[in-house]
């Protein structure tokens, strides 16, 4: 079932593929990011944390609504910087016929800096032909601290508040037990086809050997 922002419900979004990956850590002062192989974050113990809170408990990267095929994935020996490599798996058509499997060509590579993620992502279609790419990003932001990451239960929480929605950018907000407000705010460097509190949605046209980047 798909909401007013044309996303669907999040029990709805595809299963990540997990089995027998390991996970990447990068950190820069009081902020680390835990995320797997294709560098998304899945909410199983995972995340983006800041001061010991877990701001994104999600954070994955779609391709027309499939997880990509991965070809590689690494940190570099500084710990600087997090790779990965992805292709397409076939495309909708642009035209007469649909894009095969394996010609466009996915980079995700992102590093930290002052309390902050920087990622890059981008496309290069290695086909003649023009391609149709549609790209999701999905996020939520849980607020949990690292006992509740590890497991441990709380009697009460603060509470959740509606994300506050740009053009370009979502703020995702929590007020805590101690009043004060907590938030990661999910910005793009181009204004989204679709934006919500739960997700941005790209609709990437790439001629024939063309290039994008976010």
């Amino acid at each position: 079932m798909k909401g007013e922002s044309g996303f669907a419900d999040k029990d709805e979004w595809p299963a990540p593929v997990r089995s027998g990956q390991r996970l990447f850590v990068l950190k820069e002062g009081d902020t680390f990011l835990v995320a797997d192989t294709f560098g998304d974050i899945t909410g199983d113990g995972d995340g983006l944390f800041h001061n010991d809170t877990r701001l994104l408990s999600t954070f994955r990267l779609l391709m027309n609504g499939q997880q990509p095929s991965l070809l590689s994935s690494a940190v570099s020996q500084d710990n600087a910087f997090f790779t990965a490599h992805m292709v397409n798996h076939p495309l909708p058509p642009l035209g007469e016929s649909s894009m095969p499997q394996g010609v466009i060509h996915l980079e995700r590579r992102r590093f930290l800096w002052r309390d902050a993620v920087y990622e890059r992502i981008s496309l290069v279609n290695y086909s003649d032909a023009a391609a149709r790419v549609p790209l999701q990003l999905l996020y939520a932001a849980d607020f949990r601290d690292m006992f509740e990451v590890r497991g441990q239960s709380r009697s009460k929480r603060g509470s959740i508040a509606e994300a506050q929605v740009g053009d370009r950018a979502v703020a995702l907000r929590y007020q805590g037990l101690d009043s004060v407000w907590r938030n990661v705010v999910v910005s793009f460097s181009a204004a989204p086809m679709r934006l919500s509190g739960s997700g941005a949605e790209f609709e990437v046209l790439l001629r024939g050997g063309g290039q994008w980047a976010l």
